[in-house]
């Protein structure tokens, strides 16, 4: 279990290179990267997504990347002297069929025809010291996350673990409903025997009546069913269960409801609701599971 909650930070330096880095996340039902870098790396952002995207797959994410090339300047740059020839010969053409002259022929051909630019092997240096340190920011990042899920992970178990006892006592409750209806339907029945008439054919098919309402073996079978596969979600080793529990708590939540509906009993609905406030406390943490 991971969370969608994370955290860390990285730094490293050389005699070519300063690189900080640092990451955090919240909680979001989809994959949200925002990505803040020195345009001089964003020829990297795609990759830098796409690796991204292959470790983690919700959330709302904060990449920073604080990058400095400390080499000489003379050595990042380069111009293509053959082009810049041909260049410079159009301009000198120019000058001798209009008889006008450029005031700088020089600057004229750096801002318009771009012809110096960085060296390609550059790029590829940038590409290596950046995806290896995004590796060491990434390894710590998915730690954290993990500690964090893991910490999630006990609270739903106790939280689990309080409801399947609760179920229990529900069950001891359930068996004891129509009796009591019975007895309560009896008591009224033999206070106005003398003013109303009726027969036990009569009191029988309430009972039976009441008995098919208030009937909740089938929501019971269905708690207990989504109650397991909760749990085997919980202990799962799968990073991507947030989707799954969710889900499955709202199926818990709305038998539960069924169950306190029909089962007209003070001490079956108020196990309910104390069910339904821990199905509301773990659906609370669960939006931060990825």
């Amino acid at each position: 279990m991971r969370s969608m909650t994370g955290y860390s930070k990285y730094s490293y330096q050389d005699e070519n290179f300063i690189i900080d880095m640092e990451i955090k996340s919240v909680n979001n039902k989809n994959l949200n990267l925002k990505i803040k870098m020195p345009t001089s790396l964003n020829f990297l952002e795609s990759k830098i997504r796409t690796k991204i995207g292959e470790k983690v797959t919700r959330g709302s994410i904060d990449l920073k990347i604080d990058f400095e090339d400390r080499r000489e300047i003379e050595n990042l740059f380069e111009y293509d002297e053959q082009i810049c020839k041909a260049y410079l010969k159009v301009l000198t053409d120019m000058e001798n069929n209009f008889g006008e002259k450029f005031t700088n022929k020089m600057d004229y051909l750096i801002r318009n025809f771009n012809v110096i630019k960085r060296k390609e092997n550059d790029n590829n240096d940038y590409e290596e010291i950046i995806f290896s340190k995004l590796d060491n920011l990434l390894e710590e990042f998915l730690e954290f996350k993990d500690t964090e899920g893991n910490r999630l992970k006990e609270y739903f178990i106790e939280r689990l673990e309080f409801i399947k006892e609760r179920v229990t006592e529900i069950k001891k409750y359930k068996n004891q409903v129509v009796a009591v209806y019975k007895e309560k339907l009896l008591k009224r029945l033999e206070n106005i025997k003398e003013e109303v008439s009726f027969n036990e054919e009569d009191i029988l098919k309430e009972i039976l009546l009441f008995t098919d309402r208030s009937d909740i073996s089938e929501e019971i079978s269905r708690l207990d069913s989504h109650l397991k596969q909760l749990e085997i979600e919980i202990k799962s080793e799968d990073k991507i269960v947030g989707k799954k529990i969710d889900f499955i708590l709202q199926e818990i939540f709305r038998e539960l409801n069924t169950t306190g509906v029909k089962s007209s009993s003070y001490e079956i609905s108020k196990i309910v609701v104390e069910c339904k406030n821990e199905i509301e406390k773990i659906r609370e943490q669960a939006m931060n599971i990825e």
